[in-house]
């Protein structure tokens, strides 16, 4: 079987010179023959880089120690402390508050009626908290007090002569600011700093 370029002379399509010509090879896109040689290779002709690690040149490769029973507990018992300190604080706090607002409370139910006197110069004693308190009274207020007429409370440390009416609702909301002014009054404590009162005068 003849080849193309005879097969033209033959057929008068092309001359012995037109066939003598070798035909070119085709031409890859952008005018470069051979085509796309693939991709480029990494600089320095070693690749892609890998997956960093935390070994440090030279270095073996350091793996994270797992924690032993005895870290774990002291963790945990981190923890609870530190959980413990937080609910006694908050503690404290809505302790406070609630103590800030009974007061509140108090000194509107006590507010011009408490019937102290300022130039009263007569202690009248009684316990309350653990220990022997007063409160400065006239003769008059004193013996109303011995009888249950007039009734003493606590307010911010000082201690108030009241009704007996304003002493049920102050007892009703701060059971624990009434002192028990029933049985024998108690002496007068040693550091007390008022003069004490002779054992012959009568009220």
């Amino acid at each position: 079987m003849g080849s193309l370029q005879d097969a033209l002379l033959n057929t008068g399509l092309a001359s012995e010179e037109q066939a003598r010509k070798k035909p070119r090879k085709p031409q890859a896109k952008g005018g470069k023959p051979g085509g796309n040689k693939g991709p480029k290779k990494a600089r320095g002709g070693k690749g892609a880089p890998g997956p960093r690690t935390s070994r440090k040149p030279g270095g073996p490769l350091k793996e994270r120690k797992p924690q032993s029973d005895l870290e774990r507990a002291y963790a945990a018992r981190m923890r609870a402390e530190k959980a413990e300190k937080e609910r006694e604080k908050q503690a404290r706090v809505a302790d406070q508050e609630a103590r800030r607002k009974r007061n509140l409370e108090l000194d509107k139910l006590v507010e011009g009626k408490a019937l102290n006197v300022p130039e009263a110069e007569l202690p009248r004693y009684f316990e309350h908290i653990g220990r022997i308190r007063r409160v400065l009274c006239t003769p008059e207020q004193r013996e109303k007090i011995n009888a249950g007429e007039l009734g003493v409370v606590s307010l911010r440390g000082g201690y108030l002569i009241v009704e007996p009416e304003v002493l049920e609702a102050y007892k009703a909301i701060a059971p624990d600011l009434v002192p028990d002014l029933a049985g024998k009054e108690p002496d007068a404590p040693e550091d007390d700093d008022y003069p004490p009162v002779p054992d012959d005068v009568t009220w």
